[in-house]
C-alpha cells in the first residue's frame, strides 16, 4: 500500500500523525414483543468520527500550528486525506493545541466528522481500503458498486483474497 501524507484543505501534516482512531457506529432499534425476545433493526449508520494526535517539532513547529489552526477555522466541510482510509467529506470539529517551549514542540489533537447530506453510492475517488476481515462482496456492497467493477478494475487472486489495508480500486 502507498503511504499518502494526511491532509486536510490544503494543510499537509508535514509527518503523520502519531496515533489515528476512526469510529464506525449505526442506530439500531429494538422493538420488546410480548411474551418474546425483542426484535432488532438497523436504523442508519452514523457519521464517521476520525479522531487522533501528533506533534510538531523544530523551528517551524510554530508555523505549522497556525496553519493547522487556520484549517481548523475555515468554515465548511473538505475532503480528508489519510493513509488509513479513503478520503472523505468531512468538517474539522475539534483542536486542541499545547506548547513545550523547552522542547521547541507543539503538541496537537483533532476530531474529524464526516459530512453526510445524502446517502454516498460510490466513493468520489474512486478507491477505498479493505477493512479487517472484508472480502470483495463486503466492499462491494459498502461502496454501493457492483462486484464485476471491482473485480474488473483488480488484478484479484479469488473475491476473498484481500488484506486489511489493501488498495483496491472501485472502477
Amino acid at each position: 500500500m502507498k503511504c499518502i501524507k494526511m491532509s486536510y484543505k490544503g494543510f499537509e501534516f508535514p509527518v503523520n500523525v502519531k496515533s489515528i482512531n476512526a469510529s464506525f457506529s449505526k442506530n439500531i432499534s429494538t422493538l420488546p414483543i410480548p411474551k418474546r425476545s425483542a426484535r432488532a433493526q438497523e436504523i442508519c449508520f452514523n457519521p464517521t468520527v476520525i479522531s487522533g494526535s501528533g506533534y510538531f517539532a523544530g523551528e517551524n513547529a510554530n508555523e505549522r500550528a497556525h496553519m493547522l489552526m487556520t484549517a481548523f477555522q475555515s468554515r465548511g466541510a473538505a475532503y480528508l486525506f489519510s493513509p488509513l482510509f479513503s478520503p472523505m467529506k468531512v468538517f474539522f470539529s475539534d483542536l486542541k493545541l499545547s506548547a513545550d517551549s523547552a522542547e521547541n514542540r507543539i503538541e496537537y489533537s483533532f476530531t474529524f466528522v464526516e459530512e453526510v447530506n445524502s446517502k454516498r453510492r460510490r466513493y468520489d475517488f474512486g478507491y477505498t481500503f479493505a477493512l479487517p476481515d472484508e472480502n470483495l462482496y463486503d466492499i462491494a456492497n459498502r461502496c454501493g458498486v457492483k462486484i464485476e467493477e471491482i473485480v474488473g478494475a483488480n488484478e484479484c487472486r479469488d473475491l476473498f483474497s484481500v488484506n486489511e489495508g489493501d488498495k483496491i480500486w472501485l472502477n
